[in-house]
């Protein structure tokens, strides 16, 4: 094999592995992500909650005043009934009275289930702080691992990156400047192998003179299909 060949699969080995590790890292956030996402919809419940739970309270306090006014009304009512001066008085405030027992039982009711529905929301919107709060620890673990994980990966790519700069000064720079252009377009893989007449990247085959002078290995030679650098794997 050539040895600016040899040099610039040894290249692309480390671009391929500084493009992995930049995509290792790029992943690393999408946990942290989930978490931020999954408080976010948990404060919105707790948000809802809260408003549902101040309406809870408002009212009650509505039925409560509406049943304290009503009650003195009905003091009011029953104290005249020892006023009643005919029957039709009498059946008229006896109406009057049943009406107002009857309208503050079912607030004293409406009370008692207002009462449950709040010690019910608080109940929940207390579970669901709590969840939040453990979302946060994870959220706060996972960014120290986070941290870790990119320090190691910046320092994995520092090292491959002063690699591949000793490397690249091996390749002239017309050959380089083909190199970078092919890496830009094919992903990374500029050079391919080449088995049985077919190259190992794009399948496509190669043409049985260029072949014959792959080889040779002559010179460099370039896939007419892909244009990536060719050679022939020789077993």
């Amino acid at each position: 094999m050539r040895p600016e060949l040899s040099t610039l699969i040894r290249l692309q080995g480390i671009d391929l592995e500084i493009r992995k590790l930049g995509l290792e890292k790029a992943d690393l956030p999408e946990r942290l992500d989930a978490l931020k996402e999954l408080m976010d919809e948990k404060n919105e419940e707790i948000a809802q909650l809260k408003d549902k739970l101040a309406d809870l309270r408002t009212r009650k306090t509505e039925v409560e005043d509406e049943l304290e006014l009503e009650t003195e009304r009905l003091k009011k009512s029953q104290q005249k009934m020892s006023s009643v001066k005919n029957s039709r008085e009498y059946q008229a405030l006896s109406k009057e009275i049943e009406e107002i027992k009857k309208s503050n039982k079912a607030r004293e009711e409406e009370i008692l289930q207002l009462e449950e529905d709040i010690e019910g929301l608080k109940k929940t919107v207390k579970e669901k702080t709590k969840e939040v709060e453990k979302l946060k620890k994870e959220a706060a673990a996972e960014e120290r691992r986070i941290a870790k994980a990119e320090k190691e990966i910046d320092s994995k790519i520092a090292s491959l990156t002063s690699e591949r700069d000793e490397v690249a000064k091996e390749v002239k720079p017309d050959l380089m400047a083909r190199y970078k252009f092919l890496s830009e377009k094919r992903a990374g893989i500029v050079v391919a192998a080449v088995d049985e007449g077919i190259c190992s990247v794009c399948n496509m085959n190669i043409p049985p003179q260029m072949y014959n002078e792959l080889l040779r290995d002559e010179k460099l030679l370039f896939c007419p299909s892909c244009q990536r650098i060719i050679y022939a794997l020789k077993v």
